[in-house]
């Protein structure tokens, strides 16, 4: 088998299974499955495969025919230029949360050596993304799964930043108890998906990201944005700031919320799709 005809069948085993974007997914899997870069699929199209090679492209190709993400099916996703290791236990990282990581880094971007949290950081992405832009920045991750929190020192070996990763739950009043106090950036993806909404969501989301870190109850889908407010004044210093990715139908009432907490300057931001989707305020100084 060649890799063009790996490609190909590949190609329509994934349309036929209705995945979007079937070539470029097809792509990304035969890339993964030998090694080859995409300009390598087609500068060569006619090498021969190793039979590995070709049986590891079609099991990979089944896991995503039957709707489990790419980015799990070959172990990987880009974040901020990053490349991160991705499993079950952690969200896929995704570009509209890089819109948070660059809005949260240009606050601090006058200071001379910022102390960041990034609570619920799942795989790392935006504590390894302030790393890798501010290498002298002290930056502290938190969450609440030990199986995410181990995908996240591993991207943070693997890439070489030093990143301190604490297991904590932010939901619970001790929870500043658990890092150092007075920080100069509090930036979150906290979960924020209401239970209503999980039967309309892809299934590559709904039957594969982990539910603790997607959904909130219908009840109440601002908890972890009132828990954040409530821990601002022991984590912020004064000043310090406070960000986080909302649904795109909230962050006007996250904005509200923080505000009524005594944050200052809160308001919501457009993420790339110009969507209000990052909630941004401040301690007083």
């Amino acid at each position: 088998m060649t890799r063009r005809d790996l490609l190909d069948a590949a190609v329509a085993r994934l349309s036929d299974a209705g995945v979007e974007d079937a070539r470029r997914t097809a792509e990304w899997i035969v890339e993964h499955a030998t090694g080859a870069r995409r300009v390598d699929l087609y500068a060569r199209p006619d090498l021969v495969l190793e039979p590995a090679e070709a049986a590891l492209a079609d099991r990979l190709v089944d896991r995503r025919a039957t709707g489990e993400p790419v980015q799990y099916v070959i172990g990987s996703a880009d974040f901020y230029g990053l490349r991160l290791a991705v499993t079950p236990a952690v969200l896929i990282p995704r570009p509209e949360t890089e819109s948070v990581a660059e809005h949260a880094l240009g606050l601090v971007r006058d200071l001379e050596a910022p102390c960041v949290l990034d609570v619920g950081t799942g795989s790392g992405a935006v504590a390894l993304a302030v790393k890798s832009e501010r290498p002298e920045a002290q930056v502290f991750a938190v969450d609440v799964s030990p199986a995410a929190l181990a995908v996240a020192a591993g991207n943070a070996e693997e890439l070489g930043l030093d990143v301190t990763f604490v297991e904590a739950d932010a939901l619970r009043p001790s929870f500043a108890d658990g890092v150092p106090p007075l920080f100069s950036l509090v930036v979150s993806n906290p979960p924020y998906v209401p239970d209503a909404e999980r039967a309309g969501l892809q299934r590559e989301v709904r039957d594969h990201e982990p539910g603790t870190a997607l959904f909130v109850p219908d009840a109440d889908p601002l908890v972890f944005y009132r828990a954040l407010a409530g821990h601002a004044g022991r984590l912020l210093a004064p000043g310090g700031w406070l960000v986080a990715e909302t649904h795109a139908d909230h962050g006007r009432a996250v904005a509200a919320l923080w505000a009524e907490a005594g944050l200052e300057g809160a308001e919501i931001r457009p993420d790339l799709a110009g969507r209000d989707r990052i909630a941004v305020a401040r301690r007083p100084a």
